[in-house]
Parts: structure tokens; sequence; C-alpha cells
């Protein structure tokens, strides 16, 4: 059940990453390009032509020119939404609006130019330029922010969705994705071994190289932006481990201000009852105590000064989340047989009740070998480490009976109490150099 409003001794990660982004390289794995040709309405390549590639919600504003083949680029962009717009003299301006770059997507949109006057301008859609991938053979996919926002999760674990890339399967064995210490991320990519897969977060490293089967820290769904599973035939700046790579981008502040609050809820008072909690196996006949409260908030928008940039220009953004899971859930249910009270005391006589049975003696032994009684230290010792029977006939049960058996029921409660933050700024010193500031703790 979920509510959204839309507007230790722990693990601990400080990852700090300051990532220089040039408009020729991109220094960040998880950064991704646009290129493309620009030709005449004959085919031939446009040298010199204007190339602008601007993206108003993160403040970039780039601009470069065609080489003599008419080729341009631009490396070291976050994933979003581009405007590209293309001059020359002699041709109508070529504007393509709101084409979307996922993240570490190489993307190509070509130009071709109409003649006419540059005060003329061809406006096409983003949605309507060509988004196949040609600029690199990887095998990936890509999950969007809007799969991670909308798709049901059993225990809100972004990693479970990697599952949604053709050639990945689950192996970690859980049907509930749990974060921290307890979470798993053994996910075989293509045939590949669990433990050999990369997992970055804002390209820096994420796994937990101590046991390689958990991630330092689980970013909140809410803080995501997307992430993008590449399962073969990756570029070599993803090396280190020999199967699938995993590029996580947290979400950024905008020009514009957003954020949403929620809370998703599990209870008891929506359960069914454990079939061996009835009486007669012992149990309470009570539904055992389970309930799970996960709840944050995020909030991003600009950073502006009045009289120097308003929010409009920003070239400072920043991003806020929080999030904290209260979970009190049965750790494990227990149904095990277990002595009688009466064989606790060293009375047998339910398992030789005839008068030939042999009898304890003053040593505490029968037949020489120590009995379950009072003055035998081992045997108190051992029963210690035994629950009693339980139900509302504990103390007349009959271990093996038909009617009336013995047996230990319970689903003794955990309480969980887990918090993390996350605070991610963003700085365009000028069009070629981008910094990027991410802190992230959990506990």
């Amino acid at each position: 059940m979920g509510v959204r409003f839309t507007m230790k001794s722990s693990r601990v990660l400080l990852a700090i990453s300051l990532v220089l982004m040039f408009c020729a390289v991109g220094w960040a794995q998880d950064t991704g390009s646009i290129t493309g040709t620009v030709t005449d309405p004959t085919g031939a390549a446009v040298a010199g032509a204007q190339v602008t590639v601007a993206s108003p919600d993160h403040g970039i504003d780039r601009h470069t020119v065609t080489n003599a083949s008419g080729e341009y680029n631009q490396s070291g962009l976050p994933g979003g939404t581009y405007d590209i717009a293309v001059t020359a003299g002699g041709f109508k301006k070529y504007q393509a609006k709101g084409v979307k770059l996922d993240v570490a997507q190489k993307a190509r949109v070509d130009v071709a130019l109409q003649v006419g006057a540059a005060s003329t301008e061809v406006v096409v859609e983003g949605t309507a330029v060509a988004q196949v991938e040609t600029q690199s053979s990887d095998l990936s996919g890509t999950v969007t922010g809007k799969e991670i926002s909308q798709l049901e999760l059993n225990g809100r674990n972004f990693t479970q969705l990697v599952t949604l890339t053709p050639g990945v399967s689950n192996q970690t064995g859980q049907d509930e994705g749990t974060v921290g210490v307890y979470g798993n991320v053994s996910f075989s990519m293509n045939g590949g071994r669990v433990e050999y897969n990369n997992w970055e977060l804002d390209g820096g490293d994420n796994m937990d190289n101590g046991s390689n089967s958990t991630l330092n820290v689980y970013p909140s769904l809410d803080a995501i932006a997307e992430f993008k599973v590449l399962t073969s035939n990756y570029g070599a700046q993803y090396g280190r481990n020999g199967s699938g790579t995993v590029e996580v981008e947290t979400k950024s502040g905008t020009s514009k201000f957003h954020g949403d609050v929620y809370e998703y809820i599990r209870n008891d008072a929506f359960n069914a009852q454990n079939y061996f909690n009835q009486p007669f196996w012992g149990g309470s006949g009570v539904t055992p105590e389970y309930k799970k409260n996960d709840y944050g908030y995020t909030i991003g928008g600009p950073v502006y000064i009045p009289g120097v940039y308003n929010k409009d220009k920003s070239k400072t953004f920043f991003f806020w989340s929080e999030e904290w899971r209260k979970d009190v859930v049965p750790g494990q249910n227990f149904h095990v047989a277990v002595p009688s009270i009466a064989e606790r005391g060293g009375n047998f006589g339910d398992i030789c009740p005839g008068a030939d049975c042999p009898s304890v003696g003053t040593n505490g032994n029968i037949s020489g070998l120590p009995a379950f009684i009072a003055n035998q230290p081992t045997a108190q010792a051992l029963l210690n480490l035994i629950p009693e029977p339980t139900g509302a006939n504990a103390s007349t049960c009959v271990p093996n009976s038909a009617t009336n058996p013995c047996f230990y029921s319970a689903s003794p409660a955990q309480a969980t109490n887990w918090r993390e933050e996350l605070i991610r700024g963003d700085h365009n010193f000028n069009e070629k150099i981008r910094a990027t500031f991410r802190y992230i703790h959990d506990s």
C-alpha cells in the first residue's frame, strides 16, 4: 500500500565525485554524447556549421563547429533532454527540440540543412529524431525514471529492475529485495558469473569488493534518475570485471523546483494467518506482528543569488533526498517438535509406559545413560537451549501424538530502523567545464 504526494554500526559510504567534463572528452563513465553529420540537400558535408547543444533544465549551453567532413560531437553530457540548433550561411536554421539522452548513451543526430534564409527555421521534435544506437556495439538496456518510479517492487530495491534487460537472470534467491548489509546483487548477465559484475553510482565504484555480493549503498528509488545495464560488447572504459556493468545516475536539480513526499505501508492487519500458527499446532492463533513503513521526501532545484543571476539563468543546481524504513517483521517462522513438560522433568512414561521399562536411579541414569532430570547438570544445560512447547495444551501435550502433539510455534518480531540521505550539487563553470558533487550515507 503506497501513498505519494508529488510537488551505527552499519555501512557508510562517502562518495564525493568531482567530475570535470570537457567538450571533447567525457571522463565520467555515466555521461553520454551527441554526435552527427551536417549535410546539404545534395548530401554533401557542410563544414564550419555552428552547432549548439543546450539543456535548459541543467543550465548547459555548449557550442561547436563541424569539421571538414561535416561532423560534430559533444561529449560529457549528463542524461536528460537537449535542444540541438544548427546554423550555416545560405541555409535555414535547423532546430531539434527535446532530444532524449539516456545515461551513458552515445546518441547520433544527423542534420540535413535546407537552402534558405537563416531567419527561417526548420523545427523538429526530439521524438522524431532517429535514436538508433549506431555509435556503439554494446548490448545494453536502459531502465528509465518512469519505470523506476511506477513499477511495483517488493522491498523497493532498484537492483531488482536489472532483470528488465534481456539476458539478465536473478540469482539472489530473494523474493523481497533488501538493502544494506542484507542486500544481494547476484545477477547473471548473459551467463556471466554473478560476482564479476560492475556496479557504479554516478561513474564511481559502488560494489562491496569484500564480498562481491552486495553494494556499499542502495540509493532510494526516488533519488535515481535512471540506470543503464550493459551486458556485453561494451567499451574498455568499463573494464575491471569480466561480466556486466550497471551504471546508475542519481537525480540532479533542474531550472525548476521539483520534489515529492511518499510513504509505503504494509501491516499485519492486511495479512492472512500462518497455517502452523493455529492452536492445534501449538500456535497462538494470533497473526504475527508485521509492520513496514517506508517513507521519505525529495527536493531539487536551482541555486540563485538575487542580483547576480536569477533562477532561470542559474549555473548551480542541488538535489536532496531522505528516506526512512521502520520495519517490525518476523525474522523466521518456527514450528518444531520439542519434548513435553513431563519429559523435561525426567518422566518418559509416554515413550515407555510399561511396567518393564527401566527406572531412573539415584545417580540420574536410565540403563547407564544420562536422563533429563533435575539433578543432571548436562541435561539441564541442554534443556536451556530447547524451548518449551507452546499452545493452549502445552502442559499436557504428548510428543508424536496424533491429537495433542508437542510443538514450539513462534514468529518472533525483529525491528529494523534504516535511514538514508543523499545530497548532490552540480555547477557549470563554463560551457566546457561542469562539476558534480554527491554525498550519500545510510545507517
